[in-house]
């Protein structure tokens, strides 16, 4: 596959992850903030795929270790940094404690600030890229 195929499709399938991230933040589903931080990666991964950079496997659902492969240069990098924490949401927030406690959801307002961010970022990449989300 082209990297403009696969930058494309990264983020038209982050516009869907986005899209039920909202639905399920409606309803107070523990699942929004999880397709929140899947949006997220697939827009990290589509600016790496521009850099000509490959994020392997070591770095699955690490937001923060991509954004530490991305050029200092790179327009998008502070940006990304403020939504990183979003990866825990992929991984130890899915998951009860040692001690069975289930982890906390983010609030909903700080859910809203998340999704809004990651939707933002989407739209910004997909100009810079020039690629069409429909």
């Amino acid at each position: 596959m082209s990297a403009d195929r696969a930058m494309a499709a990264l983020l038209r399938i982050a516009t869907a992850d986005l899209a039920d991230a909202r639905v399920l933040a409606g309803v107070q589903s523990r699942n929004a903030p999880y397709l929140c931080s899947q949006a997220a990666e697939k827009v990290v991964k589509a600016v790496l795929t521009a850099e000509g950079i490959h994020a392997n496997r070591s770095v699955a659902h690490r937001i923060d270790l991509m954004v530490d492969l991305l050029p200092d240069s790179n327009a998008f990098k502070a940006r990304f940094r403020k939504i990183e924490h979003l990866a825990s949401f992929a991984t130890s927030y899915r998951y009860p404690t040692p001690a069975g406690r289930v982890p906390a959801a983010p609030s909903s307002s700080e859910l809203a600030w998340l999704i809004d961010e990651t939707d933002s970022l989407l739209q910004d990449v997909a100009d810079r890229l020039s690629i069409d989300l429909t």
